[in-house]
């Protein structure tokens, strides 16, 4: 499902780069509308992160312990690309005042303007989410899910009450609806662990219930995408963090009822493993797409454009899959980062 919800965000950036910069409408605009790949990383990770640690909660040491492997799973690949992208821009002309924001880009702070790797603006959040996780696994097993929980609601409801805007610093950022959506996978997570301790013979059918509800609401929010956003930011994030919420409880409740061998839910291409590299990544491959080519030169007029982009897509997935082997991969290694204990079951092991 990471691997799924990467290439889409590689297919929302391609839309919204060849409107802007060829005035093309990509496939008509699908792919263009909606933010709510974004929305469902925020979800997953709440959901991970709680799922994989909560059994660290009041433990000595345990939070420090999570801090230490979250900053080494995030920073390596980050300061890296970031580095990287920063002599590409210095080459291309034009493009090197973008390189000016180094140091926020690097340590993934909020800032101004989006960061040198500009799908990384979400790591901020991330970090921001990540810090007060850690904060609660320091607390009393009693104290640390309401206090988190408590935290989500009065931030977002501070910001809504007193019309703060929504933003990537600033009070708007502290206050941004996104930490209803983690706050939403922690609960899912925690439920779900209270689920797989009783009965499963009713997993199945909960958990389709449960799927069909989610695939309904995103049918919904992936098609009247202005009615969503005619509501203020806190409810599209609510409406969000249910929808994906209940996805990700419906799909494991439901993978907990199937036998092993009969799950199809399968990490095939690696798309899943290497998702924080296409994340990272696709921008080097669209940059050179959107400087080298120019659309006037495409044969077949907008049916060749179509089939470039979607070649670019495809570049992108690629390009990430090799980063992940050659860089993300090595550099994990080289860092001794221990794998993530999970949930019990398949899908979840795919999803951490």
């Amino acid at each position: 499902m990471r691997g799924i919800f990467a290439v889409l965000v590689v297919c929302h950036h391609v839309g919204v780069l060849s409107q802007r910069h060829w005035k093309h409408n990509w496939l008509g605009g699908v792919f263009n509308q909606s933010t709510f790949r974004v929305d469902f990383f925020f979800v997953l990770s709440g959901f991970v992160l709680w799922a994989a640690h909560r059994a660290d909660v009041g433990t000595p040491g345990g939070w420090k312990a999570f801090l230490v492997k979250r900053l080494l799973r995030i920073y390596p690949l980050l300061v890296t690309l970031t580095l990287v992208k920063v002599l590409v821009l210095w080459m291309v002309p034009g493009r090197n005042e973008e390189s000016l924001n180094l140091l926020p880009s690097l340590l993934a702070l909020p800032q101004t303007s989006f960061p040198v790797i500009v799908a990384a603006w979400t790591l901020s959040f991330e970090v921001f989410f990540m810090l007060v996780l850690a904060a609660g696994l320091a607390l009393p097993r009693r104290w640390s899910l309401p206090a988190m929980v408590s935290w989500g609601g009065l931030l977002s409801c501070a910001g809504y009450f007193a019309d703060i805007r929504p933003a990537l610093h600033g009070l708007g950022f502290v206050t941004h609806p996104f930490v209803l959506e983690t706050v939403s996978g922690v609960l899912m997570a925690e439920w779900l662990q209270r689920q797989m301790d009783r009965d499963p013979s009713r997993n199945r059918l909960r958990g389709m219930l449960l799927c069909g509800i989610s695939l309904v609401g995103l049918a919904i929010g992936a098609t009247h995408h202005g009615w969503i956003t005619s509501h203020v930011v806190i409810w599209q994030k609510l409406f969000w963090a249910v929808v994906f919420s209940l996805g990700l409880g419906g799909l494991l409740l439901w993978e907990r009822a199937v036998p092993a061998e009969g799950w199809r839910l399968r990490d095939v291409l690696g798309l899943g493993r290497a998702s924080y590299s296409i994340f990272l990544s696709h921008g080097f491959v669209l940059m050179a797409v959107f400087v080298l080519v120019r659309p006037g030169a495409l044969p077949f007029g907008s049916v060749g454009k179509d089939m470039l982009l979607v070649l670019s897509v495809i570049l992108s997935v690629v390009f990430g899959l090799a980063v992940w082997k050659w860089l993300e991969r090595p550099l994990t290694c080289w860092f001794r980062l221990p794998k993530r204990p999970a949930l019990r079951g398949t899908a979840t092991q795919q999803l951490s």
